[in-house]
């Protein structure tokens, strides 16, 4: 029985929502994620024989010294307990072939127990329980192709598919050198069809490629690790591939997500896989619908002291009309959150609109776009030198038709 943590999309050094923690000089939000890694780090020397890491452990491909610090402190501590498998994600790919990645320094420097994957490699690792192929497919970019002789003036769905093509020959050729008599895993850093992302919508083809299922689901495998889609989520059973997601929440997008990685065993034929939390932290969304101008920085106060707001990140929406706008007290609001929350975004206001006055009856098709705009002015009360603006509107309509006419 072997025992594979298998964790992606560490994204150290997103620093947005936080602040500098003035014990340890770190943004608070970098501790966040170094905290979630550190829960994968300590799991995984409990209770795991290697640990694979499907891409993007920093969030930019030229960290800072101090991130690489503090992850080469856990990576450290993991390896000496357990063998780590690293594999190139996108936000590790340098914008040069000639530049070296953020962790090529644990090849340079012969880490023992790391393995890195620059490019498609297995690696045979020998665990306290037996040996582990894995097989590494890092991110494939699509420039890779694009400086071909071959790929010029193909159009953008005609590079998708070479794409698709030249991944599929990749893993023919990893999944060939593999030895049937050990247990095999694969780990990618890929979108594939049918991944839901954190705004709970469905991958599509477009600029970024995505693999159908069958390209990497292969019954030579025991397990697909895979990495770049943040939404935890099994893509397919037969065999079991899985999305660990990210460990940690890196924006609103991800609010109602649950953050984790997954530990996997393989009990010979039989392989089964549990999501483990990293208790990451929370982001908060209030909305508030105000109809009445009587009292409502009271109102409002008294709806959001009901949210246990200390550990959340928090963000207020408000849908009001521009009258109680007038009368809300927003210093005072702001005030409340910045002492009751971890860390407070900010408050965004949504003006309801009499929709019965949205359409002026006397503005038509009919109308010149001038004469349109002119009747415009005249039903609504704006704080503007509305002739300087019809003069210059009309001045490039004016433009325009000249334009249109010759």
């Amino acid at each position: 029985m072997i025992n594979i943590a298998h964790t992606a999309d560490i994204h150290i050094g997103i620093e947005n929502y936080g602040v500098i923690n003035k014990k340890t000089g770190l943004n608070t939000r970098l501790e966040d994620f170094l905290n979630a890694f550190d829960r994968f780090v300590d799991y995984s020397i409990e209770n795991c024989d290697v640990a694979v890491i499907s891409g993007d452990m920093y969030k930019s491909r030229e960290p800072n010294p101090t991130q690489q610090r503090e992850l080469a402190k856990r990576i450290k501590r993991l390896s000496q307990y357990i063998p780590v498998v690293i594999n190139n994600g996108n936000h590790d790919q340098p914008n040069s072939d000639s530049k070296a990645r953020a962790f090529d320094i644990y090849k340079i420097l012969d880490v023992k127990n790391v393995y890195v994957a620059n490019k498609p490699d297995i690696f045979c690792i020998e665990t306290k329980n037996g040996p582990l192929q894995i097989a590494c497919l890092p991110y494939f970019p699509k420039s890779f192709l694009l400086k071909l002789e071959e790929s010029k003036n193909l159009s953008i769905n005609e590079i998708n598919k070479k794409m698709i093509e030249k991944i599929n020959t990749i893993i023919d050729i990893l999944t060939a050198k593999l030895d049937p008599s050990i247990p095999s895993i694969l780990s990618a850093h890929i979108s594939v069809t049918g991944a839901i992302t954190s705004s709970e919508k469905s991958i599509m083809i477009g600029d970024e490629v995505v693999v159908p299922i069958s390209v990497i689901a292969r019954p030579q495998y025991k397990y697909v690790a895979l990495g770049h889609i943040h939404k935890y989520q099994v893509v397919w059973d037969m065999p079991l591939a899985v999305y660990s997601g990210s460990i940690e929440k890196i924006d609103f997008g991800e609010e109602r997500d649950e953050k984790g990685f997954c530990h996997v065993i393989i009990d010979e034929q039989n392989v089964t896989h549990k999501f483990i939390t990293t208790n990451s932290r929370q982001f908060k969304t209030i909305n508030i619908e105000i109809k009445d101008d009587v009292s409502p920085t009271e109102e409002i106060l008294k709806v959001v002291s009901k949210y246990d707001l200390k550990e959340s990140i928090v963000r207020l929406n408000l849908k009001i009309t521009k009258d109680i706008d007038k009368h809300i007290r927003y210093r005072e609001i702001s005030k409340y959150f910045n002492e009751n929350s971890y860390y407070f975004v900010g408050i965004k206001k949504e003006f309801d609109v009499d929709k019965g006055a949205l359409r002026n009856p006397e503005i038509n098709e009919q109308l010149n776009p001038i004469d349109a705009l002119s009747k415009y002015f005249l039903s609504v009360d704006l704080d503007v030198d509305k002739d300087e603006l019809l003069k210059r509107a009309s001045l490039l309509y004016k433009e325009l038709m000249e334009e249109v006419n010759k």
